[in-house]
């Protein structure tokens, strides 16, 4: 049976809760490179409303209002720990232009046409209502604004599925990791158009189990060298490609 929204949302907040601000989770997910190049693709202009969607630790959102001092720039996320987290770590870097807020996983608590640029940094393959979601994004983004993208991607060699197998087994509110090619096929749907785009990748290891164990060894070679698995001491390691991409409105 196919586990409701509520439910997933519910597992995602309790799991993040728990590792968004640990010491392992940070080293793992920060990459100043990739952000710097992210950030580059915001024009340069005063007034902005800038949106940072699944915000996990700020990561993204923090260095939005230290770079841009004259936007206002919004953390939003489901997970309620973390959150209230980010808001100490920003009063304590006496960062006056963000707030963090709560939300329910699916649509924005915001009125249309409120964002100059939205972003959204590894949380695309955890919305269990994406289309529903990225109406939300249409809706409440401006005319002439955008969407920038970093999400870790399904691999073009892995037939099996292997890399959505593998991550629904740490049950953390895992939804679908798409590939490229998907992804950007479902922002058209939305009238979000591919304007630029560049590739990274996120190494990360985690500890082995029966199941992770069960399910490699009844995976074809060719899946599992997609994402340069590795085993070794009771550990797993896998280099996941990420997709980092900038949407403009079709009309704009």
């Amino acid at each position: 049976m196919k586990p409701r929204p509520k439910d997933v949302i519910k597992q995602a907040a309790c799991a993040f809760d728990a590792e968004l601000h640990t010491r392992a989770y940070s080293t793992t997910h920060a990459d100043s490179a990739q952000l710097d190049r992210l950030l580059s693709f915001l024009p340069t202009k005063d007034n902005q409303v800038l949106l940072d969607l699944a915000t996990g630790a700020g990561y993204v959102a923090m260095e939005l209002a230290h770079r841009y001092p004259q936007a206002s720039v919004v953390g939003l996320d489901i997970a309620e720990g973390a959150i209230a987290k980010n808001i100490e770590l920003a009063e304590q870097m006496k960062l006056r232009n963000i707030r963090f807020s709560v939300f329910d996983g699916i649509t924005l608590p915001f009125e249309a046409d409120r964002f100059s640029a939205v972003f959204c940094r590894y949380g695309l393959h955890h919305f269990p209502l994406l289309h529903t979601t990225l109406a939300e994004i249409d809706r409440t983004l401006q005319k002439t604004g955008k969407v920038i993208i970093a999400d870790a991607v399904k691999s073009g060699r892995d037939d099996s599925d292997f890399i959505n197998k593998f991550q629904h087994l740490k049950r953390d509110g895992h939804v679908r990791m798409y590939t490229k090619g998907e992804l950007v096929r479902i922002f058209k749907r939305y009238g979000l158009l591919l304007e630029e785009v560049f590739e990274s990748s996120l190494t990360f290891t985690r500890a082995s189990t029966d199941e992770y164990e069960q399910l490699i060894s009844t995976t074809c070679t060719p899946a599992l060298a997609a994402y340069d698995l590795s085993t070794a001491n009771g550990f797993i390691q896998l280099t996941l490609p990420i997709f980092n991409g900038v949407f403009v409105r079709q009309s704009a």
